[in-house]
């Protein structure tokens, strides 16, 4: 194992530990009790609308290996998204500080973690133009995000046009509009989410290769986003939620990577069952299924078809909450 891999392996472990024990104490006062039995919470009201922000944030994650399918050997991958939150009376700002890392089971023996996914955000949800009630409640969200991988190698191997996974420069930005949908679902049943979206890359600090003209190349500079999420308790063991959640996107440019526009190649399907040993601290266990595009940085040309398991918890910090 490399230095440098060891670096890495020690920071993905810190990190995940820290969002471990982020999460256990500002958990509490989150969503986590609306889906438990006899909850009268009002939807409408602003403390309630903030921690329903907080609880449909993305948690962290770290896998068994790589899982079935055609992704790399690895002996894991690691999601680390930590939270930091405040909330006014119509409004919350979210900074998410986040990194995917692969380690890689390869004939190198020396486990490198190359490339990985820095994903920074920051997002502003409203719930202003909403009136809310108490079984449901609306708010809309504005994302700027950017995904690099810290390398500055050419894009594509020598002589070719295969993007040069080994050190090859990724970079790209984003904005997001989302409209958010939270209501109960039915008498003791738990918290449903739904989420639409529309992302747009834009030309800033980029790579050029990914919007060459031909669109070969072109990672997807458009893209249609629906979510939808569904926290309850299970039925036989009534102190133990668990998360359902499917995750879908579009591409939407008029060319890319010689696809037409109607093609099952350019939809991406999410779905994640998650099993929550703590209620508070959403500390849990989760079977994931995707297929799509690679998500990770200059991997983007892979379709990506796996299955896998591993251990995730939702880190939260909140530094300032609305009456």
């Amino acid at each position: 194992m490399t230095r440098t891999s060891l670096v890495a392996l020690r920071g993905a472990a810190l990190g995940a530990g820290l969002a471990a024990c982020a999460a256990i104490a500002p958990a509490q006062r989150i969503a986590s009790a609306l889906a438990k039995r006899g909850d009268t919470s009002d939807f409408a009201t602003r403390a309630v609308r903030y921690r329903l922000v907080q609880e449909q944030l993305e948690t962290s994650y770290i896998t068994v290996l790589g899982g079935g399918g055609n992704i790399e050997k690895l002996f894991f991958e690691a999601d680390v998204a930590p939270h930091f939150s405040a909330g006014w009376s119509r409004w919350a700002l979210v900074v998410t500080s986040k990194i995917v890392l692969r380690m890689r089971n390869d004939s190198t023996h020396s486990a490198p973690i190359r490339t990985p996914s820095y994903m920074p955000r920051i997002a502003v949800y409203w719930w202003g133009p909403f009136r809310g009630g108490d079984d449901h409640g609306e708010f809309v969200s504005f994302t700027i995000s950017h995904h690099s991988n810290g390398q500055a190698g050419p894009f594509f191997f020598a002589n070719t046009t295969i993007p040069n996974t080994f050190d090859g420069s990724f970079s790209t930005n984003f904005v997001e509009l989302a409209y958010h949908r939270v209501f109960k679902l039915g008498d003791d049943r738990g918290v449903g989410w739904a989420r639409l979206g529309l992302r747009m890359h834009v030309p800033i600090d980029e790579d050029p290769e990914l919007r060459s003209g031909s669109g070969e190349n072109q990672y997807g500079r458009y893209r249609l986003l629906l979510s939808t999420l569904s926290r309850r308790l299970l039925p036989l063991v009534p102190r133990i939620p668990f998360v359902l959640q499917f995750d879908y996107f579009y591409i939407l440019d008029g060319r890319f990577q010689g696809h037409r526009f109607l093609s099952a190649d350019r939809l991406g399907v999410s779905g994640t069952l998650n099993l929550a040993f703590r209620t508070e601290a959403l500390l849990g266990a989760f079977v994931n299924g995707y297929v799509g595009q690679d998500y990770y940085n200059i991997w983007y040309k892979q379709r990506l078809k796996v299955v896998r398991v591993g251990v995730s918890v939702q880190s939260v910090t909140s530094f300032h909450s609305p009456p």
